[in-house]
């Protein structure tokens, strides 16, 4: 099975980068490709629960049906799926670094249709791509939860915005 392995060192703590990851209707915000979750969608993620992503690629729309596997706060979440006749697992670890910093890695395996060709196809083809997207994404994800210039991260401003507080502009 092809795989993509990508990882990103983020200035938070393992669980704030676990908790924005797992609270999967963050999805869209920082996963290249995601446009929709639905499903079981309401925190905390447990295992079997059922997710209908939609993604686009070029241009077009494809649904896809995800089942969460492992779910261990702060540390990992798994899932396997199919779209378009192909199939994957996606795991997402989130490891400390220090006292303040957490190295997240993503690790997709995908399976194409077709046998040999689809196989060669994801290897040489669609592995390209799918690095770009998750190079994107991680960086997306470093986006969103490092600390802004007035020191507060994505966690501190939903909690303050929760709070009836504003956060930084």
């Amino acid at each position: 099975m092809p795989e993509v392995r990508h990882r990103v060192v983020i200035p938070v703590s393992a669980e704030t980068a676990w908790d924005f990851i797992a609270d999967v209707r963050n999805a869209p915000l920082w996963m290249f490709g995601v446009k929709e979750v639905t499903g079981s969608v309401t925190p905390p993620l447990q295992p079997g629960d059922r997710l209908h992503i939609r993604l686009v690629a070029g241009g077009k729309f494809a649904d896809s049906e995800w089942v969460i596997g492992v779910c261990e706060r702060p540390s990992l979440v798994s899932s396997r799926g199919h779209a378009m006749g192909a199939t994957a697992e996606l795991r997402i670890e989130c490891n400390p670094v220090g006292d303040r910093a957490t190295e997240v890695s993503q690790h997709l395996a995908y399976q194409l249709p077709g046998g040999a060709l689809g196989y060669l196809a994801g290897r040489f083809g669609v592995s390209g791509i799918l690095e770009m997207q998750a190079h994107r994404s991680l960086q997306s994800l470093l986006h969103m939860l490092a600390p802004s210039r007035g020191g507060q991260s994505w966690h501190q401003t939903t909690s303050d915005a929760e709070a009836g507080e504003v956060g930084p502009s």
